[in-house]
């Protein structure tokens, strides 16, 4: 069932699940982890090398985009999980797990997000494992802190600080690299913060799908009033229907994500004459292809739902 509780200002209703996807560890094949590792075994020493530059994987493309603009010529960075892949499920097939044994570095978001993923990472990685949100300020459990430019900004002071560790040689090419970055997402955050506060204040309310943006929500002034994220497999009851309708009478517009399947949203939106937009938290879609890109993807949505400059 889903659970309706109280969330954000103004005593806006919030639906939810019980039990935070984020949170479910998934079981881990082992015989597919033995077949990569031995796959890992037999030629990773016969693999030829035409560079000398650290292996860089990450979880999610956008954290491989931030590790990029960091390592710069001396990284040689991969995402672990494909574009549009449910993170919370995906499962890698033996040749990714052998990418992770021959890496000397894999950045995690943390927080439980990549579950399977992240739990082959750990466990067959021969270099650290570096999850992202250590140290920093966590909401409810909720691991999307990327979505507050700010809180990008420590990922990717974390991110060079461990590319510097393993890669003491490269220190100044790092640091270099991300003052350039760090600059260009100050100036985001910035962008984001005016562009967003142009939307009238009685329509900063967000509707969504998952439960995704309540950083994104707290840094640019937005209130979340409801969240509709099922169970996979758990179809909403007729009062869970009618409860969304109530939450988003009055509403502009509510917000999916492109790789979730969010029908109910889109019918309950539809009997009330309400535009259904996407915004975007750990999937690209054609004409985003970085992490700045998928802010202003996400502030240009926002505004053309809501109203604003």
């Amino acid at each position: 069932m889903l659970d309706l509780q109280g969330a954000g200002r103004n005593g806006g209703r919030r639906m939810t699940v019980t039990s935070r996807p984020w949170l479910r560890l998934g079981i881990i094949p082992l015989l597919v982890v033995a077949m990569a590792v031995a796959i890992a075994c037999a030629d990773g020493d016969d693999e030829p090398s035409d560079t000398d530059n650290v292996r860089v994987l990450a979880s999610l493309e956008i954290f491989a985009d931030m590790a990029s603009n960091v390592g710069g010529d001396r990284a040689t960075v991969a995402a672990l999980l494909p574009s549009g892949a449910d993170v919370h499920t995906y499962e890698l097939p033996p040749s990714r797990v052998a990418d992770v044994a021959r890496a000397d570095i894999i950045f995690l978001n943390g927080l439980a997000l990549e579950e399977q993923a992240g739990e082959i990472a750990r466990t067959n990685a021969s270099g650290p494992v570096i999850e992202l949100t250590e140290r920093l300020p966590v909401i409810d459990g909720n691991p999307h802190l990327w979505l507050d430019a700010g809180l990008a900004a420590r990922y990717v002071e974390r991110i060079r600080d461990e590319l510097t560790n393993i890669d003491p040689d490269g220190r100044t090419v790092y640091e270099a690299n991300a003052a350039a970055y760090l600059e260009e997402l100050e100036s985001l955050d910035l962008e984001m913060e005016r562009t967003i506060s142009t939307i009238p204040a009685k329509d900063r309310r967000l509707v969504t799908f998952h439960d995704a943006f309540v950083y994104l929500a707290q840094r640019y002034g937005l209130e979340i009033v409801a969240v509709v994220a099922p169970s996979p497999g758990q179809e909403p009851s007729a009062r869970d229907i009618g409860e969304l309708s109530d939450a988003i009478e009055g509403v502009p517009a509510v917000f999916k994500e492109p790789q979730f399947n969010a029908a109910v949203l889109e019918l309950v939106a539809e009997e009330q004459g309400v535009q259904v937009l996407n915004l975007l938290s750990d999937a690209y879609v054609d004409g985003v292809s970085t992490y700045v890109q998928l802010m202003r993807f996400n502030m240009n949505q926002l505004v053309e739902g809501l109203g604003g400059d």
